[in-house]
């Protein structure tokens, strides 16, 4: 070999020389590790300092053992990466991502290149790698996926917000009775409650997106509501329409008071029309129910006050009636019993057993007659709220005693038994004491009348100190009262059944004067009563406070 054929050579080989340390200098310098694999020799040719660092093992250990870095990866990614490498052991290229732990358990994510060199018998003689660190990027990616995901997040809960916002207020306005929509500028409906659609014949769902050309009945109509629409998003004012009329989809016209106002949405870029409709139908035709019911109360008012006359007129000749009446009866009954009694001595000259009972039989009547007259009298002027009690203190239980001597004679006449009997000595109450008697002598007077001959019958005056109040029982061994009977046993001029009027005569007006004279006093009565086996009436007054 010539020597210029070696200092050619020699030139060649340092310029190999000075190409591998730049090579070798960029690749310590690099940010990818960079490693190269002698397949035939099972041996490490080349590792940099930047593949310790992606790996976090030594060089010493790589050059012992090559294939080491296999064993940090990743638990789940290891198998793959096996495969990858075995495929580029038999020539194929790879490019591959993955991840391995470092001895200070922090994980970072590499990608490998790999490309397989040939010997001149095209057996893989060499595997170069190249290793980048994508950690940052893939913390960035996640970051970026995690940001993408809380916006949808985000976009999602404001959208379903949204329609929630929306559904509560359709559902809002679906309770309110009137009319109320929403339309754009160009006459589509936006909103609608149940109330405004139902007028179509449609549920809100089916009206939205439409314009009333479309959706009225009448053309006219709809041309009219369109103007009224356009007035106010041109002019911006509100319109108030007190009476309209409007077809209903069933052909029914009603009276609508309409109120349509300007309203900005911010999806919107003019103005759109609030509108708010009450059917005031049945309120126009309640106000003509009204005037008519006006004119009818009018004339009532004038036949009452005709009305009112007439018995301010008749109250007049029942006034004037009662008086006759008390007068011109009341005299002869008094003078009756008067005579009768004056017979009764024999001042006029001796009676027999007979005339006797014949007196006694005109002074029962007349006695009767006399105190039928009174309580009619009586109960007509509590009806009119005209009779007048005198309030002052009295004893119930000495009240008590003179109504039963009063009354003694009567059932002397029946060979009747009265008992009287007080839970105490003295019994003080406040109200009116002829009042009193005249209750105790109306309820004694029945309980004769409807106990049998030799009965007995008898007064219980007690203290309820509970209630502060005054019992004062009337009570017989008569017939008794059945349940029909005890139904309407205090309305006035209601009498026994017909089977027992002949045997106990009476108009029904003793009881209902007397339940009247009670309340009066600011009492109660009340009824016991067996049939065939007798009544007990008590008469509970307040006691003097």
């Amino acid at each position: 070999m010539s020597e210029a054929r070696i200092t050619e050579l020699e030139a060649q080989v340092r310029a190999l020389k000075e190409q591998l340390e730049d090579f070798h200098r960029a690749f310590e310098h690099s940010d990818e590790a960079v490693w190269i694999y002698d397949v035939q020799k099972h041996s490490l040719r080349y590792v940099n300092a930047r593949f310790e660092r992606l790996f976090g093992l030594s060089s010493d250990l790589l050059r012992h053992d090559p294939l080491a870095f296999l064993k940090v990866v990743v638990a789940e990614d290891a198998p793959f990466l096996h495969a990858a490498f075995s495929r580029v052991m038999q020539g194929d290229p790879i490019d591959i991502e993955f991840r391995v732990s470092h001895p200070d358990s922090s994980v970072r994510w590499l990608r490998m290149r790999s490309a397989t060199t040939f010997d001149p018998q095209g057996e893989p003689a060499r595997i170069v790698n190249i290793v980048s660190d994508l950690t940052a990027s893939k913390a960035a990616q996640q970051a970026a996926n995690e940001l993408a995901q809380t916006l949808e997040a985000r976009i999602e809960e404001r959208v379903q917000a949204l329609q929630r916002s929306e559904r509560r207020l359709q559902r809002i306005i679906d309770l309110v009775p009137h009319l109320i929509y929403v339309k754009d500028g160009e006459g589509r409906y936006l909103l609608i409650n149940r109330s405004a659609a139902a007028t179509l014949g449609l549920t809100p769902e089916e009206v939205i997106g439409r314009r009333d050309v479309e959706l009225q009945p009448s053309p006219e109509m709809a041309a009219r509501f369109r103007a009224e629409d356009l007035q106010v998003i041109r002019e911006g004012v509100t319109i108030s329409i007190r009476e309209e009329q409007v077809q209903f989809h069933d052909g029914t016209v009603h009276t609508l008071q309409t109120i349509k106002q300007p309203l900005r949405l911010e999806d919107q870029d003019t103005p759109v029309v609030l509108g708010v409709g009450i059917d005031i139908t049945e309120l126009k035709q309640a106000e003509a129910a009204l005037k008519a019911v006006d004119a009818e109360l009018r004339r009532s008012h004038e036949e009452l006050q005709a009305a009112n006359v007439a018995l301010q007129n008749a109250a007049r000749m029942k006034d004037e009636f009662m008086a006759t009446i008390s007068h011109e009866l009341r005299t002869p009954l008094s003078s009756i019993l008067g005579l009768t009694e004056a017979l009764q001595t024999e001042i006029h000259g001796a009676l027999n057993a007979q005339q006797h009972r014949l007196l006694k039989l005109i002074q029962a009547s007349a006695r009767d007659l006399l105190l039928l007259i009174n309580n009619l009298i009586d109960f007509s002027r509590i009806e009119a709220g005209d009779i007048f009690l005198q309030i002052e203190t009295f004893d119930a239980v000495a009240l008590s005693k003179l109504a039963v001597t009063r009354i003694a004679p009567e059932a002397e006449n029946k060979r009747q038994t009265i008992q009287f009997a007080a839970s105490c000595h003295q019994l003080m109450v406040e109200g009116d004491q002829l009042r009193y008697i005249q209750i105790l002598l109306n309820l004694l007077s029945n309980a004769i009348k409807f106990t049998p001959e030799q009965g007995e019958l008898g007064v219980l005056v007690e203290n309820d100190a509970a209630s502060a109040t005054a019992r004062i029982t009337v009570w017989d061994h008569g017939i008794g009262i059945d349940e029909e009977g005890m139904a309407h046993l205090f309305r006035p001029f209601v009498q026994l059944d017909s089977s027992l009027r002949r045997r106990y005569p009476g108009v029904g007006l003793g009881l209902a004067l007397t339940k009247r004279l009670v309340e009066l006093l600011g009492g109660q009565i009340a009824v016991e009563s067996t049939p065939g086996q007798g009544s007990r009436f008590t008469v509970i007054l307040p006691l003097k406070a």
